[in-house]
């Protein structure tokens, strides 16, 4: 695990969101809520100076399950990563496959963890998937569930596929575990605040001190959520947010519901 490295936050005009922070896209599976990841990929990068994508974009390293859409969505985080006045920062997750491969289609380097710094808070970014020890402890097992459940979400209706993946997240207790162990990890730094994905599982919790976040998925019904840097807040909120233009949340909305469709 590499050592985090405080990275200031761009000079730029002032936007609403010092940083937002999503995670577990899950690119290439049906679940993906791919039309409005775009509109919220397109939102974010003027909203805010940096966009922190905390692992597991991909389902897996097979392209060919990405669809029209999901090519996308890697359209806009590519556009914006050249952008002089907007920061994209890509975090390792466990379905990302090597770092090379995906820094070379996307064009951003990929990190093992970040630490955001805007001079009030500083948010310790990693995917989480680091402390889950039974996905190291029972690799085959862990491979050979993932191979089943691949077959389960592409012939069962989307809403089984759902309900499948958050049981064995329970079942692993892999939530709490994650939760503890990236608090510890927060703590041993020196940081107040840490946010991890993996676990699927989108929650608030403050202990001794440490406020950690999960951001969740975006493989669930809308809305969907995301971290958000404002000032010295670190909090969770949901997409589409209070005020976004009506007709761009219908234009990502309907496509949702279709694709949940049995």
């Amino acid at each position: 695990m590499s050592d985090p490295s405080p990275v200031q936050a761009l000079d730029s005009p002032k936007r609403p969101y010092d940083c937002l922070v999503i995670s577990d896209l899950h690119l290439g599976s049906p679940m993906c809520q791919a039309r409005l990841l775009e509109s919220f990929l397109e939102w974010a990068s003027t909203v805010t100076d940096v966009l922190v994508i905390n692992g597991d974009v991909f389902d897996d390293l097979n392209f060919k399950r990405l669809t029209k859409r999901h090519f996308a969505c890697l359209k806009v985080i590519r556009r914006n990563s050249d952008r002089d006045d907007f920061r994209v920062i890509w975090i390792r997750g466990n379905h990302d496959g090597p770092a090379e491969i995906i820094s070379h289609i996307v064009g951003v380097d990929i990190l093992d963890e970040y630490v955001f710094d805007n001079g009030q808070v500083k948010l310790l970014i990693l995917h989480g998937d680091q402390f889950d020890t039974f996905i190291t402890d029972y690799k085959l097992l862990t491979d050979f569930a993932v191979s089943i459940f691949y077959g389960i979400q592409k012939w069962a209706p989307h809403g089984t596929a759902r309900w499948i993946r958050r049981i064995t997240k329970k079942w692993q207790r892999n939530s709490q575990l994650v939760q503890y162990r990236a608090i510890e990890y927060a703590k041993s730094g020196g940081y107040r605040f840490v946010t991890c994905g993996h676990t699927h599982l989108a929650l608030t919790a403050d202990v001794d001190g440490i406020r950690y976040i999960n951001s969740g998925t975006w493989i669930e019904p809308p809305p969907c959520p995301f971290v958000a840097v404002v000032g010295n807040e670190v909090r969770l909120e949901t997409f589409p947010p209070p005020g976004f233009p009506t007709d761009q949340a219908e234009k990502a909305v309907p496509e949702v519901a279709l694709e949940h469709r049995p």
